[in-house]
């Protein structure tokens, strides 16, 4: 009930925040600039998702400042269930003892596309590892795994419990890259092509970029009635398909393959592309 609360209480304050902002927000695109962005829908009256008519990047109005944002994922008011919540020492036994099988945060079907593109053994980042739930599955695997968190006490409990080799830093980082690896973080950053630069900076001739996102493909609209569900405070970016392919375009990554499973309709978009 005191969860329950909190998300009431955590909407309103998001609601309130858009309402404050709304008329004079800025609708320029986080991603490419252009300012001449199309209306998509509005939801709550006073946010609306917008669509770049150059890049194709769907995006939330308002748009919060890039040190909101970074405070706002810093700090303990970013709350996402499992994704967030530390577990305590009984509970992250049981889940290691498993090797987290049958939770939500079961990796063996990353780390299986992984394997396409990389050999065991290959250095990767895990760029946005929250509590390090992945980067331990990806260490167990045989990868050698960098692990990058935002959030202080998330990237502390990833090193202190789960031995996650943590960069405070990613200017710190030395040497090339095999791997840039990102699952469900793209969508959360105020700018998307934050994930690129660091990719095309980070990794070797040949390296890959691998990254899992929301399907924010406009198909998925017009017959999915949970789309709208995906962007909003915590997603203030909807990555279509169509901006992965200008992006890779834009900063010289190669597409090996752009996917959403089986159903191209379906929940997760899948990206992966190579540096030459």
């Amino acid at each position: 009930m005191g969860l329950l609360k909190s998300d009431k209480l955590a909407r309103l304050e998001y609601l309130r925040w858009a309402g404050s902002n709304f008329w004079r927000a800025s609708k320029q695109c986080p991603a490419c600039g252009s300012q001449a962005p199309h209306l998509i829908r509005r939801k709550y009256l006073v946010t609306s998702l917008y669509e770049c008519p150059s890049c194709q990047l769907r995006f939330r109005v308002p748009k919060e400042r890039a040190e909101a944002s970074a405070a706002y994922y810093s700090n303990e008011s970013y709350q996402q269930g499992f994704t967030t919540t530390l577990p305590g020492q009984e509970e992250l036994e049981k889940l290691l003892q498993t090797r987290f099988a049958g939770t939500e945060k079961d990796y063996a079907g990353y780390i299986s596309v992984l394997r396409k593109f990389v050999p065991v053994g290959a250095r990767l980042l895990d760029f946005g590892c929250s509590w390090g739930y992945g980067s331990w599955q990806m260490r167990e695997a045989g990868f050698e795994v960098i692990s990058y968190e935002i959030g202080r006490d998330r990237a502390q409990y990833a090193r202190e419990r789960l031995g996650c080799s943590i960069v405070q830093s990613l200017r710190s980082l030395e040497g090339k890259l095999d791997c840039f690896f990102s699952a469900h973080v793209i969508e959360h950053l105020p700018d998307p092509t934050i994930v690129f630069r660091e990719a095309v900076r980070l990794l070797r001739q040949g390296g890959v970029f691998l990254c899992f996102c929301p399907n924010g493909n406009p198909e998925r609209a017009k017959i999915d009635d949970h789309y709208d569900k995906a962007w909003g405070k915590v997603h203030p970016m909807y990555i279509t398909p169509n901006f992965m392919r200008w992006a890779c375009k834009e900063y010289g990554l190669v597409l090996a393959e752009l996917s959403a499973g089986a159903n191209l309709l379906s929940f997760e978009l899948t990206t992966a592309a190579h540096v030459f």
